[in-house]
């Protein structure tokens, strides 16, 4: 979650709400985006010095507005550059498909069949912010020399979510026929 928050404030200064709301809409299948996850990374953060927040006031509102220091950019810039890791893609729910076979065959198939809907959800959700990210991606941006290299790389996770996605609906809609042709 910290470094997540980092690389968001990477491209902007925002609050903590802005941030939630950003991870909600964004990035809800790569994290959590409860308000007490994060501000309890903020916090953390900012005891560490990575990050600073300011008092901004818009009319009678005031809203704390956190950036990234050059503590946190240098972190964040370490944490970026390390090799990804594929032990630390894991899929708890691959757990409850290693146990079915001690649930009833009916309680399978109801298991799959929501699973299958949960996951062509997600692919919805991933198409939508992908349609979002290609406007995006039309209009001018803010100077910054990495611009274009920060869009092609959030544009590859957003394909790499939906590419995903399609092959577990295809792997569970292959494994669901089959199932239910034993019923």
């Amino acid at each position: 979650m910290e470094y997540l928050i980092l690389g968001l404030l990477m491209l902007s200064p925002m609050t903590g709400y802005e941030l939630q709301q950003f991870m909600k809409k964004n990035l809800s299948l790569i994290c959590s985006h409860s308000a007490g996850s994060v501000q309890t990374a903020l916090s953390k953060l900012e005891k560490e010095g990575k990050i600073t927040a300011s008092m901004e006031t818009n009319g009678k509102r005031r809203k704390k507005v956190f950036s990234i220091t050059d503590a946190g950019k240098s972190a964040f810039s370490v944490w970026v550059a390390e090799p990804m890791r594929a032990d630390k893609v894991k899929n708890m729910e691959l757990s409850r498909l290693f146990f079915a076979g001690f649930a009833k065959p009916q309680e399978r198939l109801n298991a799959i069949r929501d699973y299958l809907h949960q996951m062509e959800e997600a692919k919805a959700v991933l198409c939508a912010i992908q349609d979002s990210f290609h406007a995006i991606e039309q209009q001018v941006l803010p100077q910054r020399p990495d611009w274009q290299q920060v869009l092609r790389f959030q544009g590859y996770t957003i394909a790499y979510g939906i590419a995903a996605a399609e092959f577990e609906i295809g792997w569970y809609r292959r494994l669901l026929d089959e199932l239910e042709e034993e019923v």
